[in-house]
């Protein structure tokens, strides 16, 4: 459907600066999160029929000042003739959460491959605590929520496209928020 409407040419989002948004966090690698929501730049555009959704994202440290701040930037391709006509905020505690990488919800989103993938049921006697994972991601789990983000055209009333993300820290985990959107022509 949007094959032929979205641009060649991605534009990425700014890193935020603004100290109100920078949480500390207990990490080797860096000391705080930016948990500014990340959404298009209206600037980009100055056509109204226009839409901007995410295809891509990045997770990157930059010094500001003596504190190393954990970053998320999104990728946007702009969507020609089409509208954004409803968007929400989603969380990976919701009821749509399940397990899996953190920007999985971005690709899945684009992709709308969630819908074909097969449901694996798992014995919890065999798994008690769930199935296995390699060390290192054992780790990474104390620190990061790694719940997968889904909404798609299995949800009423259409198809959605992630618009926006940020960066959250709940319980001292560091948790994805997406921005979903539904799309319409445009008149």
């Amino acid at each position: 459907m949007l094959n032929d409407k979205i641009e060649d040419t991605p534009l990425w989002s700014e890193e935020i600066s603004d100290e109100r948004f920078f949480e500390a966090i207990n990490g080797k690698k860096f000391s705080h999160v930016c948990t500014a929501p990340v959404k298009y730049d209206p600037s980009w555009s100055s056509d109204k029929d226009v839409a901007f959704i995410v295809t891509g994202a990045q997770l990157h440290v930059k010094k500001h000042d003596s504190r190393s701040v954990l970053h998320l930037r999104l990728m946007f391709s702009k969507v020609s003739n089409f509208v954004v006509v409803k968007s929400s905020w989603t969380q990976g505690s919701s009821g749509l959460s399940q397990r899996s990488g953190i920007f999985s919800v971005i690709s899945t989103s684009i992709s709308g491959k969630d819908q074909k993938k097969p449901v694996v049921v798992l014995d919890s006697s065999v798994f008690p605590t769930g199935p296995p994972v390699p060390v290192q991601t054992q780790k990474l789990l104390k620190f990061v929520d790694t719940s997968q983000l889904c909404k798609g055209p299995q949800d009423s009333p259409g198809h959605w496209l992630v618009t926006g993300a940020r960066l959250v820290l709940d319980k001292g985990k560091i948790c994805l928020w997406a921005k979903f959107s539904l799309l319409n022509t445009a008149s």
